[in-house]
C-alpha cells in the first residue's frame, strides 16, 4: 500500500510540470467559462475578441478546460498519444492567447498579461524535456 502510495506521488513529481500546465490551462478555461462577457469588453481581450470572437467567451473557456482535462487523463493512465499532441494544442494556445495580450499592449493597453502567458508557454517546455525518454523513434532498418 506504501509503496503504491510512494510511487503515485513520484510520478507526481516527476510530472509536475505537465500537471501543472493542465490543472492551470484548465483554471483559466474556468475564469473564461464563468466569465464569458470579458472576451468583449476588456480592451486586453481586443485582439482575442476578433480571433475567438466568434465563439464567444464561454466556449473560448471551454477549450482550455476540455484540452486540459483530456491531456490530465492522458497523464493520470500515462499515454502518450494523449499526452504530447494535447500539449502541444495547449501549447499553441498559451503562444496565441500571449501574442494577442502583446498586441492588445502595443495598441495601449495596460495589462501585461502577455508577460504570464509567455512565461507559461515557456516553462511548459520543459515537459518535453523530462519526457524524452518517452520519446520513441524507430528506426527503418530493424537489425
Amino acid at each position: 500500500m506504501w509503496k503504491l502510495i510512494r510511487d503515485m506521488l513520484g510520478y507526481i513529481n516527476r510530472r509536475s510540470t505537465s500537471f501543472a500546465f493542465s490543472i492551470g490551462s484548465i483554471g483559466y478555461g474556468f475564469y473564461h467559462f464563468f466569465n464569458s462577457n470579458i472576451l468583449s469588453y476588456s480592451n486586453a481581450y481586443a485582439a482575442i475578441n476578433n480571433i475567438f470572437g466568434f465563439i464567444g467567451g464561454r466556449y473560448f473557456g471551454l477549450m482550455f478546460i476540455i484540452i486540459g482535462a483530456l491531456k490530465l487523463i492522458g497523464l493520470i493512465i500515462d499515454n502518450v498519444y494523449l499526452k504530447l499532441p494535447l500539449y502541444f494544442v495547449l501549447l499553441f494556445l498559451w503562444i496565441l492567447l500571449g501574442l494577442c495580450f502583446l498586441i492588445a499592449f502595443l495598441e495601449g493597453s495596460t495589462n501585461p498579461s502577455f508577460i504570464y502567458c509567455f512565461i507559461i508557454a515557456a516553462e511548459s517546455t520543459n515537459i518535453i524535456k523530462t519526457h524524452q525518454q518517452e520519446i520513441v523513434i524507430k528506426d527503418e532498418v530493424d537489425e
